[in-house]
């Protein structure tokens, strides 16, 4: 099972924080917010000492390199710099570079944390690939809102159900050099919209649900709640 974790972020959305802060170096509970979920992969099962994660870094990416270093905990490290911060899909892109092999890839938003239990659901996930659903604030974003037709996703972009993409998914390696495809009106090649081309093409793709979504570049209700909330919830995990 081949790894990704997408850290390039600039962080906007926290303010002046994310100005001279990678936002998953975010210090929660002594250690940043990434190692908490690097943490989680180790326990999952997914990932195994000798395995190998490549790490999509750009906006302070040597906060990132110069803490984890080469490896973490036996996991191998690799990174890939997304100079241009043109999308999640491009990162896809730039990771699948990177990666040997042809088998399925399990990716992340840096700044979400996984639990181990979410990890494994999504990585024995019976389809090739899959999208991580869950109940966001009522006032997110519609565009990552997902439409169901029994086990499938129809939509996963701007659908219509009331759950919406969380950010960790599995997908054939095969795919990842077709999430650079459709370009926004921004620049930038998300990966959602990118993965519902091939969804109209025909692809299958399959959902797991997660009860929580927890994630530092939040803003709702507010961006210091949502610190908080994050704080809360790693505090919990232990």
């Amino acid at each position: 099972m081949d790894l990704v974790c997408l850290a390039a972020g600039k962080g906007s959305r926290l303010g002046r924080l994310g100005s001279y802060l990678q936002k998953c170096m975010y210090p929660v509970g002594l250690k940043p917010f990434l190692q908490h979920t690097l943490e989680q992969l180790l326990a999952s099962g997914v990932a195994r000492p000798g395995s190998r994660l490549v790490l999509v870094v750009g906006h302070h990416a040597e906060q990132v390199r110069g803490y984890f270093g080469a490896s973490f905990a036996g996991l191998e490290l690799a990174y890939v710099e997304q100079e241009e911060l043109n999308g999640t899909g491009a990162a896809l892109r730039l990771a699948g570079e990177a990666l040997g092999g042809d088998g399925p890839v399990v990716a992340w938003q840096a700044d979400l944390f996984v639990t181990a239990a979410l990890f494994a659901a999504v990585a024995e996930h019976p389809l090739a690939n899959v999208v991580t659903l869950g109940e966001g604030h009522e006032d997110e974003s519609p565009l990552l809102r997902a439409t169901l037709a029994g086990e499938r996703v129809t939509r996963v972009w701007e659908g219509e159900g009331p759950l919406l993409d969380v950010g960790l998914w599995k997908l054939e390696r095969r795919l990842l050099p077709e999430l650079e495809r459709v370009r926004a009106s921004n620049g930038e090649f998300r990966f959602l919209p990118n993965l519902q081309r091939l969804v109209d093409a025909g692809l299958e793709v399959g959902y797991v649900r997660s009860r929580e979504w927890v994630h530092l570049g939040g803003t709702l209700p507010t961006p210091e709640e949502n610190v908080r909330a994050v704080a809360r919830r790693l505090w919990e995990e232990g």
